[in-house]
């Protein structure tokens, strides 16, 4: 673990030139296709996630801050300024815990980051205003993710594990690193964006959960909007601000790995190894193994709640510290717990948005099936074993047991999900915000363009 790389360039430098100088010929084809996905992925969730409670208390904030503006706030006809625009569309995103998830590379590390829905309504904010073209979005958005994520992958585990949540404080910088893209800063200009970004950057785990939590991704957009504004205006911040002396690193997690960001900025791209995970379903994806796992167990066997007496589901410690709600009273708390997960399956047969309602989550079947399913938790990590490896055993009322394992979940990199896949999870997102059809094939089309 170090916070320097003597010999080597400054890591902001390097952050802020990888930035600034690739050109969109420089990313494989293979990452253009997956950000394509990935693109329309996050624009569905914007339009699902627009009559959420928490977004439309976040979109009430905007318009008594900005009646006008060039930045449109999607699900809407309203635009604001950029930054608000980002606010919301962000935590429109988010909200559902519905986007992707970019993992760590290696199963000894806990804590992913939803980098998409920080990074792209930062872009699509800055884009629209300065009306630029779909290739410097598509830019902006690579740039964005990339940061993002091999900042994760590099920063020690202390923090994640110390309580601060990816998505809010590092996915700040994704956004940061999209917006100055866009506005055309240079290699000095992106880093004192980045600098003003660590004073915005925050986020905690213990808001899982809560609404605060559903805004995490707004805030960072919104974060990384205003410090790549503020930095083209002219406010500057301190040098090495990523890695040196009191840095992001030393300060938010004591250290970090320098082989996993050093020189290692689109080699490979993070949104293809290790990938990111589209959600099949709006919870987080920790819970989205033990689905996959009890989905195929349900068709194999035929078992369904009323033949079931009991469930056990075995996950690492590092997915339980994070699915905290075992016994969840509303839908937000749904979203983080593993037994509600499961039993919502086993009773509905699905688990899409229309069963992580609150009125979903209070059902008495719903609750009496809550109480069959066990969680624990296994020590020792064998080999084979993936950072998210779940186990389930299903006891059925004869008496026979039926046991599984799930390495990787629908959607991850291992079992990913196509473009067209992604189109009919886009159809269903419009759906429940009743977006008109033409528009909706509008938009799947216009995005495999890009």
């Amino acid at each position: 673990m170090s916070n320097d790389q003597p010999g080597a360039c400054p890591l902001t430098d390097e952050i802020c030139a990888f930035v600034a100088n690739t050109p969109l010929d420089a990313i494989p084809p293979q990452a253009q296709e997956r950000g394509r996905v990935h693109l329309l992925d996050t624009l569905g969730l914007a339009l699902s996630g627009s009559n959420d409670p928490a977004t439309r208390i976040v979109r009430r904030q905007a318009e008594r801050l900005s009646t006008s503006g060039t930045a449109s706030i999607l699900g809407t006809s309203l635009k604001t300024a950029p930054s608000l625009a980002a606010l919301v569309n962000g935590t429109s995103m988010h909200v559902d815990n519905f986007d992707d998830t970019s993992p760590q590379p290696s199963p000894d590390r806990n804590g992913g980051i939803h980098a998409s829905a920080g990074t792209l309504p930062a872009a699509l904010a800055i884009a629209e205003d300065r009306s630029l073209s779909g290739r410097a979005l598509v830019e902006a958005f690579h740039m964005g993710m990339e940061v993002a994520c091999k900042l994760n992958h590099a920063i020690d585990q202390r923090h994640y594990a110390g309580g601060f949540h990816t998505t809010g404080t590092l996915g700040i910088f994704g956004a940061t690193a999209a917006a100055a893209r866009l506005l055309g800063l240079d290699v000095a200009g992106i880093g004192h964006a980045l600098a003003i970004a660590t004073a915005r950057a925050g986020g905690l785990r213990a808001n899982f959960g809560s609404m605060t939590e559903q805004a995490h991704a707004g805030f960072a957009a919104e974060g990384g909007v205003v410090a790549a504004e503020l930095a083209a205006d002219g406010l500057t911040g301190g040098p090495n601000i990523i890695e040196g002396k009191f840095g992001l690193f030393e300060a938010a997690g004591g250290g970090y790995l320098p082989d996993a960001i050093h020189n290692r900025l689109g080699a490979p791209w993070a949104i293809t190894d290790p990938g990111a995970w589209i959600k099949p379903y709006p919870s987080g994806s920790l819970t989205h193994p033990a689905m996959t796992l009890l989905t195929d167990l349900m068709a194999k066997h035929g078992f369904t709640a009323k033949t079931v007496q009991s469930v056990r589901v075995t996950t690492n410690p590092r997915l339980a510290s994070t699915l905290i709600h075992n016994r969840p009273n509303d839908a937000k708390q749904a979203r983080f717990s593993m037994p509600f997960c499961l039993a919502v399956l086993l009773v509905e047969g699905r688990a899409g948005l229309p069963e992580f309602t609150d009125t979903v989550v209070n059902r008495p079947d719903i609750k009496d099936m809550i109480g069959r399913i066990t969680y624990d938790t296994y020590d020792t990590v064998e080999p084979g074993y993936s950072n998210v490896t779940s186990f389930i055993e299903v006891t059925t009322t004869d008496g026979t047991r039926h046991n599984g394992r799930a390495d990787f979940a629908r959607g991850s990199t291992e079992a990913p999900m196509s473009y067209e896949d992604v189109a009919e999870k886009f159809e269903g997102c419009a759906a429940a915000v009743d977006w008109p059809a033409d528009k909706v094939r509008e938009i799947i089309d216009l995005v495999a363009r890009l």
